[in-house]
């Protein structure tokens, strides 16, 4: 039987709960831990361990800086990431997280230094770099709380909770091409065909980013089934202050690697540019040395664009165009969300379902008028 003051209850689906203080926020209000059980003794005897280990949390003698804690993360976490992955944790905590929070100690280190370091990371007073927009303000938040995390495993630093309030996300402005602008690159494309311009087409009618663009080789097009495998990507790191380097690695995610039908449209364009390359020569650079890099790709796209006359968008609005065009059509949105190497069609739904004019129009029209 629960008796008062311990914090423990049956809940209406059967099982018990038992609740413990596991921080406090910069105004000492509590942070509640939740233990679960099916029976009373069960969460009483959890509880009573949990309590324990705050109240008693035993710390290691050596209490490092946070800038030596963060390297020894890095190094902790280094064959666990891809390479691309830890350099840019390795640049975000480099140009905005030790700059403020570097050189405390991590026993000095409680919720209240931290929020107001957040802060001061996400809008610096000294205004060392732009005001951090929602994304970089919650990868900042992220990374600082697993090296808290990394702190308390090695008994450095206490259990830590960070509470703070990001910045409002922004609503996506990314344009997409309408039907008569996606013609007019089609058109463009089709009048003088070569494996740079056909790129726009992959992104635009294939749905992929334009480091699976860069990383593509001949090898990876089936032509005799009409399927295309995308299998790596292409991008620049960075490495040091003034030093970054041109890596190609597995594509973004695991779903990333997928295997694309290819539109009929497009396979007689790919077949005209076929003259009998190796596997390993690559797509858009036409040779076995090296892959274009998606910088330079990333210029050639804007020239073609303004030849097209149409306006000249980020390479990554192809993409979003081709999701908009799909789903305007109909298309099924698991399908769709496969297509274009996402873990959950809700990720499709959110990020690249940009409703148009038209599409606005017609549905107005088909329920109302």
């Amino acid at each position: 039987m629960a008796k008062r003051g311990e914090n423990i209850r049956k809940r209406k689906d059967g099982r018990w709960e038992g609740r413990f203080i596991k921080g406090r926020k910069s105004d000492r209000t509590a942070i509640w831990g939740y233990i679960y059980g099916h029976s009373y003794n069960e969460v009483k005897e959890k509880l009573t361990i949990k309590k324990m280990e705050v109240q008693q949390f035993a710390l290691n003698v050596n209490n490092p800086t946070f800038s030596e804690l963060s390297l020894t993360w890095e190094s902790s976490i280094f064959l666990g990431v891809k390479s691309s992955t830890a350099a840019h944790y390795h640049y975000t905590i480099q140009h905005y997280i030790l700059p403020v929070l570097g050189p405390y100690r991590v026993q000095a280190l409680n919720e209240s230094i931290l929020e107001s370091s957040l802060l001061e990371i996400v809008a610096p007073a000294d205004k060392n770099h732009k005001v951090l927009g929602n994304a970089m303000s919650k990868e900042c938040l992220t990374l600082v709380r697993r090296i808290c995390r990394y702190a308390v495993h090695l008994h450095v630093m206490r259990p830590i909770e960070i509470d703070l309030k990001l910045p409002a996300v922004n609503p996506s402005n990314t344009s997409v091409l309408n039907s008569m602008e996606q013609k007019s690159v089609c058109a463009f494309v089709r009048s003088s065909p070569t494996p740079r311009r056909l790129g726009m087409l992959l992104m635009m009618q294939m749905g992929l980013r334009i480091g699976e663009v860069c990383g593509l080789q001949w090898g990876d097009f089936d032509l005799q089934n009409g399927v295309l495998s995308v299998r790596r990507t292409v991008k620049r790191i960075y490495m040091a202050p003034g030093k970054t380097t041109l890596v190609t690695q597995s594509p973004k995610t695991q779903s990333s690697e997928r295997d694309i039908p290819i539109p009929t449209s497009i396979l007689s364009l790919l077949e005209g540019e076929y003259v009998g390359q190796s596997n390993d020569v690559w797509f858009l650079s036409d040779t076995e040395l090296r892959p274009v890099e998606p910088r330079c790709y990333y210029k050639s796209l804007q020239g073609y664009l303004k030849q097209a006359q149409v306006p000249v968008v980020r390479p990554h609005a192809l993409r979003h165009t081709f999701a908009t065009t799909c789903l305007q059509a109909g298309c099924n949105v698991k399908t769709l969300s496969e297509l274009m190497g996402h873990s959950n069609p809700d990720i499709t739904l959110k990020r690249y379902a940009h409703s148009c004019w038209e599409w606005k129009q017609n549905e107005m029209n088909r329920i109302y008028g």
